[in-house]
């Protein structure tokens, strides 16, 4: 008995492995006041050490703007992001904690949002 109890735990551990997510890991993202397409804040609340965080946009209007682009840190939990062109949404947020994993909020920021505002999302593992 005690051999199949073993059997299904290391199983289990070894597909928890395999499944790219990060089960039960959630994030807020608040929209900082004065948000707009031109400069964008988010204070993040994620029960971790934040080290990065990144945006990604699911339609970018720039074809230069296809890959993941950097947030800088603020100040506390807050992370800003400045970028050269206008942004369109919806957004994905990447987060990288202390351990350098990566976790990623898929469309988490979605088209018709607005400052002062908080969007959750389940992070799954990027």
């Amino acid at each position: 008995m005690a051999s199949r109890l073993f059997a299904l735990f290391a199983s289990l551990a070894l597909l928890s492995l395999l499944i790219p997510s990060a089960y039960g890991k959630t994030a807020s993202f608040h929209v900082e006041q004065g948000s707009n397409n031109i400069y964008f804040a988010v204070n993040i609340k994620y029960d971790g050490v934040i080290t990065a965080v990144a945006l990604k946009q699911t339609n970018p209007p720039y074809s230069r703007e296809n890959g993941w682009l950097p947030f800088t840190h603020n100040f506390g939990t807050v992370w800003r992001f400045d970028p050269k062109d206008p942004t369109m949404p919806p957004f994905s947020i990447q987060i990288t904690d202390s351990q350098n994993n990566k976790f990623v909020a898929k469309d988490v920021i979605p088209p018709n949002w607005k400052p002062n505002t908080v969007y959750t999302a389940n992070l799954v593992r990027a």
